[in-house]
């Protein structure tokens, strides 16, 4: 069976959607026409486009200004003094810092201006998901179906509202994913582009690490002989300048060469559920970093360990937690760990990464084991009223930045619809593995091709589950591994109806 290239589809099925669709005569080929016939060919996904943008536009009118969480106002302060932070990388500051320059010429609050270009990009996200579906042959409906869970889920839409890295992570990643899909074998400036856009999320988030590493795989398995080397090297190149460019900046403020000084306080709060160092054994001068307590009795959510522990000995270090030296200490110790007790790593990995398929309620006690993360989900919710240490918020920082504190008004009746929308319209942890399972599914079907136009955006959202379950699980990082998967899911929906209906026509046949 004649198969279209990168469509997985059979040629005939293609021929006949192809025949379905309308078309322009000769002689009517004029701009109202080739609009009408573009209008028809795309009314489905701009319907659930619409509806995506009220919604954020009824988000708006409630919240006028942005959520706040702990990491607001240390982003903010990196934005006013543009320097590089040694707990989050600084990329996202660089974006508010530019906003911020253009409040002169928009004569619009700054922060204000952040949340509405961060909806923007949630919806740019949704926008360039479904342009890639329509390109690897799905039909409108398909792909539209494929981008209700980017578009529409609440937990995407309360993200893009905080003054938060995740949204812009998340759109630099999408772009670089449709960069490098778009083309059967994407041409040496495309991977180049895909190289420096994953550089970018890299210094706005952390886990941009686990993406470069995505692609690194796709290239090598999709590719062969001479091309992969040289789409490697370029791919490689174009990442190492601007990642290499923001490292020496960091360098010179912090003596060290690197991206942040966070890694080892964030994998040493993840050892210490489960580090035994009657099993560890470590040297002398590292006792100091073991804990009296029996593993039994320890909390099971590892970030007690890095934001609530009074007794956390990197804090004791030169230059404190997120120095050099807390640095340091803390990947030494929790790499020792990890290699005295392996299975408890991976358990306690396993644990997190199962995480992100759960069904969140906020009550924890209703599961044998203590998943204290899914109660943080409650932390991201549109509120009813600000959260008390919202309230005591030190807005210094904000007036320095655009002379002006974050409009913390909740309106009626926008906020009231915007909470019971969030109760129900949610890509749930059951629904997320659903959504997993079906592009592997595409995967396995396709594996004489390699994985298929499926590979890299399957491997690119299940790397950006798994990269913060290895150090540290926070729910909200679960949001940005929700598109990819979603284009994933799409392909591998087409894979599998396209064998099924390959599957009833040899029956027909036989019969």
């Amino acid at each position: 069976m004649e198969f279209r290239q990168g469509t997985g589809l059979p040629a005939s099925e293609l021929t006949q959607l192809d025949e379905g669709l309308p078309s322009v005569q000769p002689g009517s080929n004029k701009l109202p026409a080739r609009a009408a016939l573009f209008g028809r060919q795309h009314a489905c996904f701009a319907l659930l486009l619409l509806v995506g943008a009220a919604v954020r536009v009824i988000v708006m009118l409630g919240y006028p200004g942005p959520l706040l969480y702990p990491d607001s106002g240390p982003y903010v302060s990196v934005a006013v003094h543009l320097l590089p932070d040694q707990l989050n990388p600084s990329g996202y500051p660089m974006m508010l810092w530019l906003l911020a320059r253009l409040q002169d010429l928009t004569h619009v609050n700054s922060i204000t201006t952040a949340v509405v270009v961060q909806h923007a990009m949630g919806l740019c996200v949704g926008l360039l998901g479904y342009a890639l579906l329509r390109r690897k042959g799905l039909p409108g409906w398909g792909a539209t179906l494929a981008m209700v869970p980017v578009l529409l889920s609440a937990y995407t839409i309360q993200i893009e509202h905080f003054l938060l890295s995740d949204t812009l992570f998340g759109f630099l990643v999408m772009v670089a994913l449709v960069v490098l899909t778009w083309w059967p074998e994407p041409p040496f400036w495309a991977c180049a582009v895909a190289g420096v856009l994953v550089s970018f999320a890299s210094v706005v988030r952390a886990q941009g690490i686990a993406v470069l590493i995505a692609f690194a795989v796709y290239l090598l398995i999709r590719f062969t002989r001479w091309r992969t080397l040289a789409s490697l090297a370029v791919f490689f190149v174009a990442f190492a300048l601007p990642t290499a460019e923001y490292a020496a900046w960091f360098d010179t403020w912090h003596g060290t060469y690197a991206i942040t000084t966070s890694d080892g306080d964030f994998l040493y709060a993840e050892v210490t559920t489960f580090a035994n160092c009657a099993i560890i054994r470590p040297p002398a001068d590292e006792r100091k970093m073991c804990l009296n307590v029996p593993v039994r009795d320890r909390n099971e959510y590892a970030a007690y360990y890095l934001w609530v522990w009074k007794a956390n000995p990197l804090d004791r270090l030169r230059g404190g937690n997120f120095g050099n030296a807390a640095n340091s200490a803390g990947l030494e110790f929790g790499l020792r760990a990890i290699g005295a007790q392996p299975l408890a790593y991976l358990k306690a990995v396993g644990m997190n990464f199962g995480e992100s398929f759960m069904l969140h309620s906020g009550n924890p006690r209703m599961y044998s084991v203590t998943w204290a993360g899914s109660s943080s989900e409650l932390d991201y919710m549109f509120p009813a009223r600000a959260p008390i240490w919202a309230l005591k918020y030190k807005f210094v920082y904000f007036d320095q930045y655009d002379g002006s504190p974050p409009n913390e008004a909740i309106v009626h009746p926008y906020s009231g619809w915007i909470q019971t929308y969030q109760r129900y319209i949610v890509v749930s942890g059951p629904l997320l593995g659903v959504i997993a399972l079906i592009g592997l599914g595409g995967l396995i079907l396709s594996w004489r091709r390699r994985g298929g136009d499926g590979l890299l955006p399957w491997i690119v959202g299940m790397g950006l589950l798994l990269a913060p379950a290895t150090i540290l699980f926070d729910v909200r990082f679960v949001v940005c591994a929700i598109p990819p998967l979603c284009v994933a899911a799409g392909i591998g929906a087409q894979q599998i109806a396209a064998r099924a209906g390959s599957f009833r026509a040899r029956r027909r046949e036989a019969a």
